[in-house]
């Protein structure tokens, strides 16, 4: 156990799925900590069953696959130690993309030192077998990888399933080797691949005009950032209407505006708005009312905007119900008026948007704004609710905000600018939840009640 490690089990359990919960929202939590790698040592010596149970919740959330693989280390590491079998088929079930081998690796050589346990070689190397394919080489395996798939491959020795494999697993050797005479004919997707870079680059959109050019890059495997790169960072209109049928509904979402400037045809734009507007495409993303807010801003009074109006409201539903009484102030002081991360909205447009957001699903959610004036907020359909916020100015305390409208909630949620929020956090000194945001995202929807599951040991799980 390394050394200063005197948490409790209790209390490492709920510090631990706090780190979780606040990396749903946080980008920067998302990187392992020693603080973190500490806790979950020593969960993996204390209570492996509930470490293991939480492996597969992480699992369901991609923004945590770091914090999940450094965490399946930690345990693999903790079990050999103790003299544990089973180990092999743990560190396999927990690789799920093709990048995940090498993050494990390199984490393992990181934390632990160059000598590999052969449950770990072995483990890596059953999940290379079944991650490992011409389009995994062709998406995951970039100069910017932690490690290569060659790299990965000369650690664990992997045994091919079937003759293709093993052309993939020479062929990314000799790229990492910088040896490539050729690529093998079973590798088809690779070899369409480079007859696209074949293409003079003076040439390339006018091949995105005809009819076939969407399956030409389905062939190739080449999603919109690659083809963005493919011509030389010079997209057009039937570019994109090439590549839409790759694009998730957040990827439209977030380049509509790229979709006015470059011209998508309006037949294109005509299906695009359908599915934008269509109830189990909204639902089944996943999106927030404040990234559909925010694509709504960047394409004003454009042919995007039924659409994108209708959407926010639908989206309403992909944002949790919290309940008890929950207390929302929202800062609209002049601090809110500068840009927020989710641009191109202000930090006063993105906390208002995630206020009505709640107020619209909560049991019982007081809404408020201080600013100008403080006042209560009629809480209503997403945009109608923004739309009844006060402008934004004035000098406001965050913090006698809060002494001001906490009356026995059963939650407070603060949306403020960062240099009001310790403040704002120190004001709250009655029982319950509380929530301070400076930089409103979609995670922190999710964010918030696990968060609350953290202080009270409710596992989701």
């Amino acid at each position: 156990m390394r050394a200063g490690t005197t948490t409790n089990s209790d209390t490492a359990r709920k510090e631990t799925f706090l780190l979780v919960a606040r990396a749903l929202a946080d980008v920067e939590a998302r990187t392992p900590t020693d603080r973190f790698a500490d806790l979950v040592e020593r969960l993996a010596r204390a209570d492996d069953p509930w470490l293991t149970r939480l492996l597969p919740w992480m699992a369901r959330h991609q923004p945590l696959a770091r914090l999940r693989l450094a965490a399946t280390a930690e345990l693999v590491h903790a079990r050999l130690e103790a003299g544990r079998t089973g180990t092999r088929r743990v560190v396999d079930r927990a690789l799920l993309r093709a990048d995940e081998p090498g993050e494990l690796l390199h984490y393992w050589l990181t934390q632990f030192g160059r000598a590999l346990p052969q449950p770990v070689k072995r483990g890596v190397a059953d999940a290379v077998v079944r991650l490992y394919d011409e389009r995994a080489l062709a998406t995951y395996d970039s100069p910017a990888a932690v490690l290569r798939f060659a790299d990965v491959l000369a650690l664990t020795h992997p045994i091919t399933h079937d003759p293709v494999q093993a052309d993939v697993f020479r062929h990314a050797v000799a790229r990492r080797r910088g040896t490539v005479r050729g690529i093998p004919e079973s590798l088809v997707l690779l070899r369409a691949r480079r007859s696209m870079y074949w293409v003079p680059a003076e040439r390339r959109s006018l091949l995105l005009e005809r009819p076939d050019a969407a399956e030409r890059l389905a062939r190739a495997a080449m999603p919109w950032p690659t083809v963005e790169r493919w011509l030389l960072g010079r997209m057009t209109g039937a570019a994109w209407a090439a590549v839409l049928p790759s694009m998730s509904y957040r990827d439209r979402l977030a380049h509509l505006a790229d979709f006015e400037r470059d011209r998508l045809p309006d037949e294109v734009a005509r299906q695009v708005a359908r599915e934008l507007a269509d109830p189990s495409s909204v639902i089944g993303s996943g999106v927030s009312p404040l990234e559909v807010f925010a694509a709504l801003r960047a394409v004003p009074d454009s042919r995007w905007s039924r659409a994108l109006r209708a959407a926010v409201e639908l989206s309403a539903v992909n944002v949790p119900a919290l309940p008890g009484r929950t207390l929302v102030l929202v800062d609209r002081t002049d601090l809110m008026a500068g840009p927020a991360e989710c641009a191109p909205l202000t930090r006063a447009e993105a906390a208002a948007v995630f206020g009505a957001a709640l107020a619209a699903r909560g049991a019982s959610v007081d809404l408020v704004e201080f600013g100008t004036d403080q006042r209560r907020v009629p809480a209503g359909p997403v945009r109608e609710t923004v739309d009844r916020f006060g402008p934004v100015g004035g000098r406001a305390d965050a913090a006698a905000a809060v002494r001001r409208w906490l009356d026995g909630h059963d939650r407070i949620v603060v949306l403020t600018h960062p240099d009001a929020a310790a403040q704002a956090a120190q004001a709250v000194t009655v029982p319950g939840h509380e929530h301070v945001i400076t930089e409103p995202s979609s995670g922190w929807f999710t964010a918030i009640p696990h968060v609350e599951m953290a202080r009270t040991a409710a596992w989701p799980f």
